[in-house]
């Protein structure tokens, strides 16, 4: 048996049909922007996605284009294969749509509307597939020695500076006496 560090181009197919399967989650990089993960399904070779809407927020997926995908681990996160995937918007009412709708609907958590959710799909979302080209950036044993981390987002937002009262451990304290 071949451990990871000798896996060979040949298997990398394989190896990214197994991640892509097995993980419902992707990071998906767009035009140098900070990654973005993204729930998905293994669905006709590639990962489908749905964004948009009530949905998952887009990273900026444009038809055409390519975008870094980076499989992970489902059973540690780690990151496994960064390959860069062609994008593919597919048009509600086609065949091709219809089967990533139906793909999936079932692995969406709690939809709001239930059974009618791939009918807000096609009126306020898009559906996307991301398909390997097997073109890779990082795989097992030719990993970067970057940490990966994002700079934080740049925001308004600040801490509190005064926390508030908290009546457990002060009135707990004030007992014991």
């Amino acid at each position: 048996m071949r451990s990871e560090l000798e896996l060979g181009a040949e298997h990398l197919p394989a190896l990214i049909a197994e991640l892509g399967g097995k993980s419902d989650l992707v990071w998906v990089t767009v035009s140098g922007r900070p990654p973005q993960a993204l729930w998905s399904v293994w669905h006709d070779e590639a990962i489908a996605v749905v964004t948009g809407g009530t949905e998952q927020r887009d990273p900026g997926l444009v038809d055409g284009a390519s975008v870094e995908l980076i499989l992970r681990s489902k059973e540690n996160r780690a990151r496994q294969v960064a390959v860069t995937s062609t994008v593919e918007r597919l048009e509600p009412g086609t065949a091709a749509w219809n089967d990533a709708a139906a793909a999936l609907h079932p692995k969406r958590l709690n939809p709001p509307d239930g059974e009618a959710q791939p009918q807000r799909w096609a009126s306020d979302s898009a559906l996307w597939l991301l398909r390997p080209t097997h073109e890779v950036i990082e795989r097992p044993g030719s990993m970067s020695d970057g940490s990966h981390r994002a700079e934080p987002v740049t925001t308004e937002a600040t801490t509190v500076t005064h926390i508030p009262f908290h009546a457990g451990k002060a009135t707990k304290k004030r007992r014991q006496h």
